[in-house]
Parts: structure tokens; sequence; C-alpha cells
């Protein structure tokens, strides 16, 4: 269940309805005054086709940073085990995940957690 921003789901709740699924969001809390939100999608992501993502281009931080995770109460960054990639392939160095360290500064960001 990702965690996104308050205004990443009205993209998301658009793009949804736009295929005619329905997307459901709980509170989880702020960061700095940063509104946050878990994406509960109960089985594969509606936005899924194929095993490819159709809205990459605007799909959430969350899942821009995946693998990566970041526990925001201590600053680390780790590789998540929920992903079957890592899984089968094991750690990696986080350099090896450029675009997605990429996402995470933008996130942590917009966090008010980075400068």
């Amino acid at each position: 269940m990702p965690v996104v921003l308050e205004d990443e789901i009205d993209v998301l709740t658009r793009e949804a309805r736009r295929i005619g699924a329905r997307l459901h969001f709980t509170p989880a809390g702020e960061y700095n005054g940063v509104r946050l939100y878990r994406w509960i999608i109960r089985g594969a992501c509606p936005f899924n086709r194929n095993g490819r993502c159709t809205i990459h281009e605007i799909k959430p931080l969350a899942c821009k940073i995946f693998p990566l995770a970041v526990n925001l109460k201590t600053g680390d960054v780790y590789l998540s085990e929920k992903c079957l990639w890592v899984r089968l392939n094991g750690p990696r160095p986080l350099d090896e995940f450029p675009a997605e360290k990429e996402a995470l500064k933008r996130l942590l960001v917009r966090l008010g957690a980075l400068r």
C-alpha cells in the first residue's frame, strides 16, 4: 500500500475514472505539515496492464522510488523486500537505482526533509 501525497490523489482518481476503476485512500498522518495517505490496493494495481504501468509519467512518487524505501523517522534508505526482483537478485548498492534515487530526492524535498 503506497503512501501518496494529497495532490497525487487527484491525479490518480482522475486517471482511475478514465478507465472505470475506483480507488481507496486512508489518512496516514502528516510529515512536516504534508498530509500523507495510504493507497489501498486490493489485488493488482488498476494501472498495471500486462506488467506495465499505464500512468508511468504521472505515477506517484512512492511508485517512482520503488524498490527503494525510506524510514522518515531515521532517514534510513533501503531496498524493499516486497520487491520480487530484490528477493530474487539480492541486495544491490543504491547507486544501481539512479532514477529511483532522483525520485526519492524529489519526495524528500516535497516533505521538507531535504533542501
